[in-house]
């Protein structure tokens, strides 16, 4: 899957139409432009946009699309959680995010991927290379994101064409029992052979027993769709990378 993302993150930046939107969130003009050369630095092919505070990234947000947003955690009375939130809860971005946190703020890291935050990586350890990885790897978890979703509303029309199916497959076989069980108790009324009257007896039995089994069979339809279906395992990184 990292593989994958890798292969991803390389098309979009060799594609010459198509450039990566990327965000980067910080209040320290200086902090802002290392963190876009670095970007430079591991290949990106990129258009930048800059914000200083919550309000400059929720007018960024309302302008346009973005694929990768880098937020620092410590802003001038503000807070980079408040941030990733505010792009986990907007329906209208698919960026991937990543936390910038300082040194000893486990806790910040933790906090920003419980509220959507897709990698994080501390300040100290902020290269070139690990700037790649973390990029890599919020690309693989939106992949994985992205492929739950679509396996969702997979199952989600699966469910309705099934049930539509029982449903109608019951008002038929309804409808043919019901034809069938007239003719059959016709004949019946009619004189024939006792061995014909016992045969008769026992097609009206099976019909019967068709006419009562039908109601279940819509049930176990439900039930089936109703068993989960295994995730894939997937590992979040909580600690920094070595």
């Amino acid at each position: 899957m990292l593989n994958q993302a890798k292969e991803i993150e390389t098309e979009i930046a060799e594609m010459p139409g198509r450039q990566m939107s990327v965000l980067v969130l910080d209040d320290s003009e200086v902090d802002r432009k290392r963190v876009l050369r670095m970007c430079k630095d591991a290949g990106l092919n990129f258009i930048a946009t800059e914000a200083e505070t919550l309000d400059g990234m929720r007018a960024a947000l309302d302008g346009q699309q973005f694929d990768l947003v880098l937020i620092d955690y410590l802003l001038v009375g503000e807070d980079g959680l408040d941030a990733v939130e505010m792009l986990a809860s907007d329906p209208d971005q698919t960026a991937v995010s990543i936390m910038i946190a300082g040194e000893g703020r486990l806790d910040v890291a933790v906090e920003a991927m419980r509220r959507g935050c897709s990698d994080y990586l501390l300040k100290s350890e902020m290269s070139v290379a690990a700037l790649q990885k973390s990029v890599a790897t919020a690309l693989e978890r939106r992949i994985i994101s992205f492929a739950l979703k679509e396996e969702r509303e997979r199952r989600q029309k699966l469910e309705h064409a099934i049930r539509h199916y029982a449903n109608s497959c019951s008002a038929e076989m309804r409808t043919i029992l019901a034809g069938t069980l007239r003719r059959v108790r016709k004949l019946r009324s009619q004189k024939v052979t006792e061995d014909h009257a016992i045969q008769l007896g026992d097609l009206e039995a099976s019909i019967d027993r068709l006419w009562d089994a039908l109601p279940d069979f819509g049930a176990q339809a439900t039930d089936a769709l109703s068993e989960p279906v295994a995730p894939r395992e997937i590992e979040h990184r909580v600690l920094p990378s070595e």
